[in-house]
C-alpha cells in the first residue's frame, strides 16, 4: 500500500499545474455530482416517507367515515365491501376493524391487487393508540370509527412495509448505479488525462532536451526561464564555436557531434550544477548563472573562454583547439529575454568580427553605440516611419568645377525619426527589401514625384535617383518610369537613373542581356543611365562597351588617393580619357578639399560632386 501511495505521489510531482487542476476539477465535479445524487435520493426517502403517511391516514379516515354504520350494526359484508379501497392502493398492506368493545370484526391482508379476509380472528384484542405507531416503512395508523360524534370502533391500517421497501431498494441502487456511470466516466477523463499527462510531459522533456549534448534546448530555455518565471537576476551568455562546419564538412558529423558533446561537458564542469546551458542550434550555446554585476559577466566570460582552449576531443585530436567567441548581458526578472538575447548576439557577432576567443559584454555603452548605428532598427520600424511620413529626399549638387555652376542634383534618402536624421547606411538594405511591397513603394513614388517637380521648377536641368537593379526590373514600360520617378513633369529636366556598379556583380555577373532589354525597353529622352560606384569590387570594361551610359560616377575610394597616391591618379585620368573616347561623360564623386578638386579638375574631369561642393541637405536650403 506504502509503494502504491509513493507511485501515486510521484506521477502527481510529475503533473503539470494545469494538469492537477483539471484533476482537481475531475474530483470536485465527482464528489459534488455525487453528493447531488445522494441528496436526491435522500430527497426521494423523505417523500415517500411524507406520500406514505399522508396517504395512510386520509384512507384510514375516509374508510372509518364510510363504514361506521356498518360497524355499528356489524354488518360485516358491507364493511368489507368498503375495504375493497384498498386494493388499488399498494402503499396499504393490512386493516383491521373493531368495535366499540374492541371485538375484532374485520382483518384483511392485501396480497397482490386483493384482500385476503382472516374470519377466524374473533377474539378481543387492545388496539393501538390513535395515530401513527411503529418505524417507517412498517406504520400503522389508527383512527376512531365515529357516528354522530360517538365513537362506535375503531379502524387500524398498516402500511405494506415490504412493496415499500422494495421501492426505496430500487431508489437506492438507481442512485448506486448512477454514481457508479458518473465515476465510470470521470476515472475514463482521468484516466485520459493521466495518459496525456505523462505522454506530454514525456514529449515536452524531449522538445526541452538537447539530444546532442543532454541540456536544454532553445525551446527548453524558453520555457523555463522565459518572461514571468524568472524570480532572480542572472548573467546571461550567448557563445558561439568556431567553423563547426567544417569540422563537420571535414571530419564528419559525429565528431562536430563529439564537440558539441564536450564542449557541453565542459560548460557543466566548469560552472557547476547551479547554472543553466542551452544549446539553441547548430554551433550557439546560452548560460545562464544568478549574477548583478557586469564584472561577474566579464569573469565568466573569461573563464569560459579559457576552459574551452584547454578542452581536448577524444578520438579526434586533429581538430585541434577549440575557440569560441560570445556576448554577454544581465538578466533582469522583469527583462524580457528576447530582447536581451536580441542585445547578446549583437555582441556576440560584434565578438566575431573583431576578434574570437573574446566574449563582448552588452552594456550600456556597447547598446548606445549600437543604437546608433542602427543595430536594432526594425523592419517595422521602418514601415511605420513610411507610414508617419519620417522618411525624406535630401539633395546634394552636382557642380561644374569650371564654371561654379549646379547642373543638378542626386537625391539621397534620409530617416528623420525622434529629432534624428539617421544615415542610409542604418536602414536602406531594409528598405529595398520593404519597398517590394507596392503599398510601401507608394510612398516612395510620392516623394520622388514631390522633389521631381520641386527641382524641375528651380529651373536645374538634371536630378539623380539611386536604385537598385530590383526597382529597376520592377518597372514595366516607359509612362511607369516616368512616373515613379517624376520625369514627365513639363520644365525639360532630365532624371537620371544611376545604377550601381555594386549590384551588377551580384544580380547580373557580364551578362547584361537583362539590362540591356530593360533599360531598351524603358529609355526616354526625358531619362538617361548612370554607372555609379564605379571603380569599386568588380569594374570591367565590358559594361561601359555593352550598356547604354551616358553618365560613370567614379567611386570615392578612388578619389580620395589621388592626392597622394600615383597610381590612383594614373586610373582616374585612364578612366576620364576612355570616358571621352566614349562619349560618356563622368562624375568625380567624394570631392572633399579643394585640392581634391583642383587634381580632379587637372585630369580633366569637370563634374563633381562632394562635401567640399555642398553636404546632402533639405531641398529647401538649396531651392529656397
Amino acid at each position: 500500500m506504502l509503494t502504491i501511495l509513493r507511485i501515486c505521489w510521484r506521477r502527481l510531482r510529475s503533473l503539470r499545474w494545469i494538469q492537477i487542476a483539471l484533476l482537481e476539477l475531475v474530483l470536485v465535479v465527482g464528489f459534488g455530482v455525487t453528493f447531488a445524487f445522494y441528496l436526491g435520493y435522500q430527497q426521494q426517502v423523505r417523500s415517500e416517507t411524507e406520500r406514505t403517511e399522508t396517504t395512510i391516514e386520509r384512507v384510514a379516515q375516509l374508510l372509518g367515515e364510510r363504514s361506521a354504520e356498518s360497524v355499528v350494526f356489524r354488518n360485516l359484508p358491507e364493511i368489507r365491501r368498503e375495504m375493497r379501497l384498498l386494493e388499488t392502493l399498494p402503499r396499504a398492506g393490512a386493516v383491521q376493524v373493531r368495535d366499540r368493545d374492541d371485538k375484532l370484526l374485520v382483518s384483511a391482508q392485501r396480497r397482490g391487487y386483493a384482500l385476503e379476509y382472516d374470519s377466524a380472528a374473533e377474539e378481543s384484542t387492545s388496539p393501538g393508540e390513535l395515530g401513527f405507531s411503529g418505524a417507517f416503512p412498517a406504520l400503522s395508523y389508527t383512527t376512531a370509527i365515529t357516528l354522530n360524534s360517538r365513537r362506535v370502533g375503531t379502524l387500524e391500517l398498516t402500511t405494506d412495509a415490504e412493496y415499500i421497501q422494495d421501492t426505496l431498494d430500487r431508489r437506492f441502487w438507481r442512485f448506486m448505479l448512477e454514481s457508479f456511470v458518473l465515476w465510470c466516466l470521470l476515472g475514463i477523463i482521468g484516466t485520459y488525462l493521466f495518459v496525456q499527462s505523462r505522454f506530454e510531459n514525456r514529449l515536452r522533456k524531449q522538445i526541452q532536451t538537447d539530444p546532442i549534448t543532454g541540456e536544454l534546448s532553445r525551446f527548453g530555455l524558453q520555457e523555463l526561464y522565459g518572461d514571468g518565471v524568472r524570480y532572480r537576476g542572472a548573467a546571461l551568455l550567448l557563445i558561439d564555436v568556431y567553423n563547426i562546419k567544417a569540422i563537420n564538412n571535414s571530419h564528419g558529423i559525429s565528431t562536430g557531434d563529439r564537440v558539441l558533446q564536450g564542449i557541453a561537458r565542459v560548460l557543466r564542469s566548469t560552472l557547476g550544477p547551479g547554472a543553466t546551458i542551452a544549446r539553441l542550434d547548430g554551433d550557439d550555446f546560452a548560460i545562464l548563472l544568478p549574477a548583478h554585476r557586469w564584472a561577474f559577466v566579464r569573469q565568466l566570460g573569461d573563464t569560459i573562454v579559457s576552459a574551452i582552449q584547454e578542452m581536448r576531443i577524444d578520438g579526434a585530436d586533429d581538430v585541434g583547439k577549440i575557440e569560441i567567441c560570445g556576448g554577454g548581458t544581465l538578466l533582469a526578472p522583469d527583462d524580457a529575454l528576447s530582447e536581451r538575447l536580441s542585445e547578446a548576439d549583437l555582441a556576440m557577432r560584434h565578438a566575431k568580427e573583431r576578434d574570437w576567443k573574446s566574449i563582448v559584454c552588452a552594456d550600456a555603452a556597447f547598446i548606445a553605440n549600437s543604437r546608433s548605428s542602427g543595430a536594432f532598427v526594425t523592419d517595422r520600424d521602418i514601415r511605420q516611419g513610411l507610414k508617419n511620413g519620417e522618411f525624406s529626399y535630401y539633395i546634394q549638387p552636382l557642380v561644374n568645377a569650371e564654371t561654379n555652376r549646379f547642373i543638378g542634383y542626386e537625391a539621397l534618402i534620409r530617416w528623420t525619426c525622434e529629432d534624428e536624421v539617421r544615415s542610409p547606411a542604418i536602414f536602406l538594405d531594409r528598405l529595398r527589401e520593404i519597398l517590394k511591397d507596392e503599398d510601401f513603394y507608394a510612398y516612395v513614388i510620392a516623394m520622388r514625384r514631390a522633389l521631381t517637380e520641386r527641382v524641375a521648377r528651380s529651373g536645374v536641368g538634371l536630378l539623380s535617383y539611386n536604385i537598385g537593379l530590383e526597382d529597376l526590373q520592377r518597372i514595366d514600360d516607359p509612362a511607369q518610369l516616368l512616373h515613379d520617378f517624376g520625369a514627365d513633369n513639363d520644365h525639360g529636366l532630365r532624371v537620371m537613373i544611376e545604377v550601381t556598379e555594386r549590384g551588377l556583380p551580384q544580380y547580373l555577373g557580364d551578362d547584361l542581356t537583362d539590362l540591356k532589354t530593360t533599360w531598351a525597353k524603358l529609355t526616354d529622352n526625358r531619362t538617361l543611365l548612370a554607372l555609379d560606384d564605379f571603380g569599386a569590387l568588380e569594374s570591367n570594361l565590358y559594361r561601359l562597351r555593352e550598356l547604354d551610359i551616358e553618365y560613370v560616377k567614379i567611386d570615392k575610394a578612388l578619389i580620395t588617393a589621388i592626392t597622394e597616391d600615383a597610381k590612383s591618379r594614373a586610373i582616374v585620368g585612364s578612366i576620364a580619357d576612355l570616358c571621352r573616347v566614349l562619349d560618356i561623360q563622368v562624375i568625380a564623386e567624394g570631392i572633399e578639399t579643394a585640392t581634391q578638386s583642383e587634381m580632379v579638375k587637372e585630369l580633366g574631369i569637370a563634374i563633381q560632386q562632394g562635401f567640399y561642393l555642398g553636404r546632402p541637405q533639405p531641398p529647401e536650403i538649396y531651392l529656397g
